[in-house]
């Protein structure tokens, strides 16, 4: 629930927003038909940026990715409508193709348990490396063990460990970080000591970008 709330006031600070797609989405929300006022919100950003000036342009978009990130949520965990993932990836890779983080991360899963798409663990990865590159640490996390075991992708120690220790920087308490924990430490007994610190040199300089 909160996260259709926040997608409702992050629209309504967008210039120029269609307050007839607001009121729409509005209505829709409150005869609790929460897939419908997403997609009403989706039609008001259309709207929106399509008159939207160059400066604008860029937030619209994200804030589009977000819609429809929220929809291919909707079909994919089942929230309010059938579970359908076909659907749910429709939606997810035109959010991902704006950039959505999360959405990106999501078909980096699809891909790698093949639900609504055939399995490709190459996708996976793809997917899972755009979502790393975006800080996003469940993506990181995935993608150190495909790096590690060389599973649709190049054998990579180094980038590995690094991705793993990034990962368990972030992660919050719980089963996820200590997986990347216990990731990074059996990738380092696998490393030379010369890559060991080229990839604890790596992760310095992720975070230094990070802060920036």
């Amino acid at each position: 629930m909160k996260a259709w709330a926040s997608a409702v006031a992050a629209l309504l600070l967008l210039p120029g927003a269609a307050h007839a797609g607001l009121n729409d989405s509005v209505a829709a929300a409150q005869s609790g038909d929460y897939l419908g006022a997403v997609k009403a919100l989706a039609v008001s950003l259309e709207e929106t940026l399509t008159t939207a000036i160059d400066t604008a342009a860029p937030k619209v978009e994200r804030g589009l990715g977000t819609i429809e990130a929220l929809i291919g949520d909707a079909y994919y965990y089942g929230h309010g409508v059938s579970r359908d993932y076909g659907e749910a990836v429709r939606m997810y890779r035109k959010a991902a193709a704006k950039s959505n983080a999360t959405a990106q991360s999501t078909l980096g899963d699809i891909y790698f348990y093949g639900r609504g798409a055939p399995q490709d663990f190459v996708e996976a990865v793809k997917w899972w490396t755009l979502a790393a590159e975006a800080n996003i640490a469940t993506a990181q996390l995935n993608l150190s063990v495909m790096l590690a075991n060389g599973d649709g992708t190049p054998q990579d120690y180094v980038s590995a460990h690094m991705y793993a220790n990034l990962a368990a920087s972030q992660l919050p308490p719980g089963e996820d970080r200590d997986t990347a924990i216990k990731n990074r430490d059996i990738v380092a007994k696998l490393m030379s000591r010369e890559q060991l610190a080229e990839a604890q040199r790596l992760a310095l300089e992720w975070r230094a970008k990070q802060s920036n």
